[in-house]
């Protein structure tokens, strides 16, 4: 990257799931720099600390607002992030784009975001409908006896979901990681979700990919766990409320009454905004 360059950021989080977002229409940093600078911003003791670096781009085509590109903590990249394509429509919105409604690009396809004005008004983001929905996907290692109904989906990336009785005291990083990384879903691999359900409503656990560790939310893995749950019959169709440990979210499954599109909504907080030099 030549010579230091002072670069402004700011700090954002969508229930506990957090990021690092630049404007990079204006420093036009590359792919290689970004997941370099994804790599060193991202360490909780060694760096600004996020569960990953989120980069509004411009777009390629006229009729979107902008492109999003995530970068894992690793470096590594992501197509989407649900939470992130949240708190990166609001960041867009402050950053002078016309809102409430903002359509962009990202590496998973084309999305929607719906960003009220007031800024403790929920964020909806509308996704496309889930892929590759597979029961029983078939992982070589054995699977701990207490996950039931374990199901494969693609959310914008790529989903386990286990259903338990409790979560409480679950090993949800030990079990995570070795599910996550079983060769049978090599070599994109899985963020993997742990759910249970009481009373209609969800709790969700999640190990994330390109993080390697549990994280207090995870909005893809909120719409895997919602969309199998309506297709398993353990949650009626429509709108579901999801509690995470960073917070609650709710997601409209597309198969309620009135069919609306599938989407992922909940609220986007800004604890601060800096400035960090990059050599």
């Amino acid at each position: 990257m030549g010579q230091n360059l002072t670069v402004e950021f700011t700090k954002m989080h969508g229930t506990g799931n957090d990021f690092v977002v630049l404007d990079n229409r204006w420093y036009r940093f590359s792919d290689s720099e970004l997941s370099e600078l994804g790599a060193a911003w991202c360490p909780r003791r060694y760096g600004i600390g996020a569960d990953g670096l989120l980069a509004l781009s411009a777009a390629d085509d006229e009729d979107v607002a902008y492109r999003m590109r995530y970068v894992n903590a690793d470096g590594s990249w992501a197509g989407m992030c649900g939470n992130g394509a949240r708190c990166l429509a609001r960041f867009a919105v402050r950053a002078g784009m016309e809102g409430p409604t903002l359509r962009f690009e990202s590496d998973a396809g084309r999305y929607r975001a719906e960003v009220p004005t007031e800024d403790d008004a929920p964020v909806r983001l509308y996704v496309p409908s889930p892929t590759r929905l597979t029961a029983d996907p078939g992982l070589s290692a054995p699977v701990p006896q207490a996950l039931e109904g374990l199901h494969f989906v693609h959310t914008g990336t790529e989903h386990l979901v286990a259903f338990v009785a409790d979560l409480e005291g679950l090993p949800v990083e030990e079990w995570g990681r070795t599910l996550r990384q079983d060769p049978s879903l090599q070599p994109a691999g899985a963020n993997v979700n742990f759910v249970s359900v009481t009373d209609d409503e969800l709790r969700v656990r999640t190990y994330e990919k390109g993080v390697e560790a549990e994280t207090p939310s995870c909005g893809t893995g909120v719409l895997a766990a919602a969309i199998v749950a309506v297709a398993t019959e353990r949650v009626p169709p429509g709108r579901v409320a999801v509690h995470t440990p960073g917070g609650q979210l709710h997601v409209g499954t597309g198969a309620g009454p009135n069919g609306e599109e599938p989407y992922l909504e909940g609220p986007v907080a800004t604890p601060f905004r800096g400035t960090i030099e990059v050599t």
